[in-house]
């Protein structure tokens, strides 16, 4: 049985992105950045909600979302989370696939991310999606950290 179903972002959808992009993503966007970026991109955000009807609630829940955008005329995948408890479940599996399929039908071929370099669950991750690594970025983020680029053709 499916736990969850997959649908476009709509903007009712905000502060749970926001709320996920916060307690999972280390990053120093403030909401009002990750809502700049959904209103600007909002055709490439997506959201995974629960199917899981309890006694206490018949509300969706949202549980992931991915956001991308153009850069560079390739997809460009900036943000994804899932909330840990539904996480090894195929949650950003599909959120990715939904994403890929829309950067497809836009007729972009390529799909860029970065990751950091310490985040190897992260790395792994990605890999298993297809996605190869690419290039280093030194000091990408605010910490210093270097990000490394991974790309995928689609």
């Amino acid at each position: 049985m499916d736990e969850f179903r997959l649908r476009k972002a709509v903007e009712s959808d905000l502060q749970e992105i926001i709320r996920l992009w916060k307690q999972n993503i280390k990053t120093i966007n403030t909401a009002s950045d990750i809502a700049d970026f959904f209103y600007s991109s909002r055709d490439y955000f997506f959201v995974a909600v629960s199917t899981l009807k309890t006694l206490a609630s018949t509300d969706e829940k949202l549980i992931g979302f991915v956001g991308g955008a153009i850069r560079g005329g390739h997809g460009h995948i900036s943000g994804i989370a899932v909330d840990k408890e539904y996480r090894r479940r195929e949650v950003g599996e599909e959120l990715i696939k939904a994403l890929e399929h829309k950067f497809s039908t836009d007729a972009f071929e390529t799909v860029t991310l970065e990751v950091r370099k310490s985040s190897r669950s992260a790395m792994r991750f990605y890999e298993k999606q297809g996605y190869k690594p690419s290039y280093i970025v030194k000091s990408y983020y605010a910490d210093g950290e270097d990000a490394l680029v991974y790309a995928k053709e689609i």
